[in-house]
């Protein structure tokens, strides 16, 4: 039997809190469309000059708890830490969007292959947060967290989730430029799959790696 690879959950969040934010800089550079998920605040900020992409990204994500706590009934300090990991997520994707604000994408191909691996590493960040109990970004969380006070079930309530972000991104992209940013085919290819490579990674992880707690006074929180 092949020795698992030990893997604290610490790291592992670390990891996917830098893979996610790089993923979807890469995307919008690609230009071939966002997940219905990252759209909503990418036209928010392409409007709102004042607003990068990052900082729309924890306004947004700040409202999502928000709501979280409005649709469980209740507060918990551990939900603040969403709130936290949501300033570190888009303090990073405006330093990955800085980092590559130079780089010339004019074939297609070259656009294709720089969103085909930001759609992979999307789908990877997702899986490694998944493996963490540190809080992952609000839009996970309140997925996490009102299936799991409301006992709903989760791909259900994931699928309805995900269709009122992609309601709300062609809203926006019409509303605000009267065409379509940030929605387009790749959008549906990110949608139909995004879920199976996740899967894929999840699967493959709990397989090899052994996921450790470091801090288990810390976990105990969450």
């Amino acid at each position: 039997m092949n020795k698992k690879f030990r893997l604290s959950k610490e790291l592992t969040f670390l990891l996917a809190i830098i893979i996610m934010p790089f993923s979807i800089a890469i995307m919008t550079k690609a230009n071939f469309g966002l997940s219905m998920i990252a759209a909503p605040t990418y036209i928010i900020s392409e409007k709102v000059s004042f607003l990068t992409y990052g900082q729309t990204e924890y306004i947004v994500q700040t409202l999502v708890l928000i709501l979280m706590c409005l649709a469980v009934g209740k507060f918990r300090l551990s939900y603040l830490t969403s709130f936290i990991t949501a300033i570190i997520y888009g303090s990073i994707l405006d330093f990955f969007i800085w980092c590559i604000r130079d780089w010339q994408l004019e074939a297609i191909w070259m656009r294709a292959l720089i969103f085909v691996l930001g759609m992979v590493l999307t789908s990877l960040g997702v899986a490694l947060f998944m493996n963490t109990y540190l809080a992952p970004c609000a839009y996970d969380y309140f997925v996490r967290t009102v299936v799991e006070e409301k006992k709903l079930d989760l791909r259900k309530f994931k699928l309805a989730f995900d269709g009122v972000f992609l309601a709300i991104s062609i809203a926006l992209t019409l509303i605000l430029f009267h065409k379509f940013i940030g929605v387009t085919w790749g959008t549906l290819i990110i949608a139909v799959c995004n879920g199976n490579i996740i899967a894929f990674f999840n699967k493959q992880m709990q397989k090899h790696i052994d996921f450790f707690t470091r801090f288990e006074n810390l976990e105990k929180i969450f």
